[in-house]
């Protein structure tokens, strides 16, 4: 190599040097095989609640994607490492809504989809919104994996430790026990309420025999799963409604751009997404 090309490569090789240095630049990032995590909450076309879509409009995107030549994975996929390539997703469900149900049988099942259902069991089976047992053991069954979302939905802050520590511990402990009771499985994996966490949360997590968790960070998630910085901080994009579509174009073009040249988060844009975007408790409580 002569001098002169030598040179053209020096402010690369220091921009590399310094973002290792600062932190900036994660390694793992570089892994081939990457997974995007979507979240959805409800499918009832109810246009008052933000994080609720319609039937069509789940089926438009789940074509959509699949148009563009991603592969829908389980939580199991991932898990046992057979995730290939880049475009790769998986589709999460927060809160246990009913339209859940028909959602899978009429366009995800047929499409070969499984979703992981997040779960905060104080809903399933007393509220007429809500899933019943028979519905998620059915679903569990059918290869949905299922995570605890919380016992009651709670934001798992470090606030919420400090002022009720029995009542944080029971969103952790007791939706873990109830899920596993129920559908006689083990859950391993827990979807912070909202995005919302804290050390504690991921110590309590740990040692309550959770492996994994989820919360909403813009980026892929790297398989196998052990190549993740932290287990405990697994990236998931929110789907929201909003008259113009901004948010799915937002979030559509950012997984077929990182998809394609090494997927990095964008954990500015997601902070403003969850904290301007409402509870997703909200639709899951919705009566309709």
């Amino acid at each position: 190599m002569n001098r002169h090309r030598l040179l053209t490569y020096i402010p690369a090789l220091v921009l590399v040097i310094l973002l290792c240095l600062a932190g900036g630049w994660d390694p793992a990032y570089t892994a081939d095989q990457k997974v995007f995590v979507l979240c959805y909450h409800s499918f009832l076309g109810n246009k008052r609640f933000g994080g609720d879509i319609s039937m069509q409009e789940l089926r438009s995107q789940m074509d959509y994607f699949q148009s563009k030549g991603f592969h829908f994975i389980s939580f199991a996929d991932l898990l046992e490492g057979s995730v290939t390539g880049t475009q790769n997703l998986l589709l999460v469900i927060d809160d246990g809504n009913q339209s859940v149900y028909p959602a899978y049988q009429e366009i995800l099942k047929p499409r070969h989809i499984k979703p992981m259902l997040a779960i905060y069991p104080s809903i399933i089976g007393k509220k007429s919104f809500a899933l019943t047992w028979d519905q998620l053991k059915e679903l569990s069954k059918d290869g949905c994996d299922i995570a605890a979302h919380g016992y009651y939905h709670e934001l798992m802050n470090q606030k919420f430790y400090d002022k009720d520590k029995k009542g944080f511990l029971r969103e952790i402990y007791d939706a873990k026990e109830t899920l596993e009771k129920n559908l006689n499985k083990k859950i391993t994996a827990f979807v912070y309420p909202n995005g919302v966490r804290a050390d504690i949360t991921k110590k309590t997590l740990k040692d309550a025999g959770y492996s994994y968790a989820f919360t909403i960070t813009w980026g892929p998630v790297l398989s196998p799963i052990s190549l993740n910085k932290d287990p405990y901080e697994l990236s998931r994009y929110m789907i929201w409604r909003d008259h113009e579509k901004e948010n799915w174009r937002m979030i559509s073009g950012a997984i077929l751009k990182a998809s394609a040249n090494g997927g990095t988060a964008n954990t500015a844009i997601t902070k403003v997404q969850a904290a301007t975007h409402g509870t997703p408790a909200q639709v899951g409580h919705s009566p309709l």
